[in-house]
């Protein structure tokens, strides 16, 4: 349906005389475009119509004030006991593939439909936001599906964080495992390098704590649940002969390069200098969204309390998180 000279809603049902009584808003897996919600909402209010917004989210997903939410198999059922044999039938057999498709994504990761991975990364952010957490989903520069998780650095330097990055490898194969950096994160703001330089630092008073054994040790504590088997990497960063030269040698490079591109950091992972990350390995078959919630929160909590000069077991008795399934 056309909606301005640019624009176009999905779909727009018409009453008597014409006028529009209700706006539906479509979607599989992708996101909402800019401000899409808002603009077909102007419409809607205009003419008085009814917002219908009609996707795979999960259950938990947040609903925008004013719309109303199907699923897309929900709408499909509507045709199940039509007495048109080709509408019943077509829409019966559409309506069990979006009912397996949302029925997957509540299960393990690497049993899920390469068109829910955008679905289930969303209700994972939803859910570590409303556990306190800034988190995104969000897709790799290869369109791989991913997320990332933040929580304030303890040092309170302005922009820093810690942080969980979860990527996806390879969505066309549903057991191959994902890769899962935890670390720090600085915002860039007016200065690049001042930027880099933070996070570097930062990165090298936790490296201690950027360990398989510790992590997991620490996950034992923390969870109900054992997310620490679920994580895999003896050597998640990188090991350069002449480290130190290396350092320096980057640190150079940073000052050099301002608020310019720089090249890799000789140790840890890195996302334009200011995300600096060990990276470990996630086993898809081991785990499902509400796990990664509880494992990407309890990940945060960890690197805090190391932050804070903490040993892996502090506090078990003390902060057992609750399970969100």
């Amino acid at each position: 349906m056309p909606f301005g000279k640019r624009n176009r809603l999905d779909l727009v049902v018409y009453g008597e005389g014409g006028h529009p009584t209700a706006v539906l808003e479509v979607k599989v897996a992708a996101t909402e475009h800019g401000d899409q919600l808002t603009r077909y909402q102007e419409f809607a209010d205009q003419h008085g119509a009814a917002m219908f917004l009609i996707d795979l989210e999960l259950p938990g997903s947040k609903v925008p004030p004013g719309w109303t939410r199907f699923s897309l198999a929900e709408v499909f059922e509507c045709w199940a006991d039509s007495l048109d044999d080709t509408a019943r039938v077509f829409s019966t057999a559409i309506a069990e593939v979006f009912r397996g498709w949302q029925e997957q994504g509540v299960g393990p990761l690497a049993g899920i439909s390469a068109a829910m991975y955008p679905v289930v990364m969303r209700s994972i952010a939803t859910g570590l936001a409303s556990d306190g957490r800034r988190a995104f989903a969000s897709a790799t520069s290869a369109g791989q599906p991913a997320l990332v998780a933040y929580a304030p650095h303890p040092s309170g330097i302005e922009g820093a964080h810690l942080c969980v990055n979860l990527r996806c490898q390879d969505k066309s194969q549903s057991d191959k495992s994902w890769v899962y950096r935890i670390g720090v994160h600085v915002d860039k703001g007016h200065d690049r390098a001042d930027a880099r330089r933070t996070a570097h630092r930062l990165a090298a008073e936790l490296e201690p704590a950027l360990n398989l054994a510790d992590l997991t040790t620490a996950l034992e504590a923390i969870t109900n649940k054992p997310l620490g088997s679920t994580l895999s990497g003896a050597n998640p960063m990188k090991q350069p002969r002449n480290r130190e030269d290396r350092l320096r040698n980057w640190l150079t490079e940073v000052d050099a390069a301002g608020n310019g591109r720089v090249g890799r950091h000789p140790v840890f992972h890195h996302d334009d200098g200011r995300r600096l990350t060990a990276q470990f390995y996630l086993g898809p078959e081991l785990v499902t969204g509400a796990d990664l919630r509880e494992l990407i929160d309890s990940t945060l909590r960890y690197l805090a309390r190391a932050c804070q000069g903490e040993q892996p077991d502090a506090g078990a008795t003390q902060d057992v998180r609750p399970s969100h399934n």
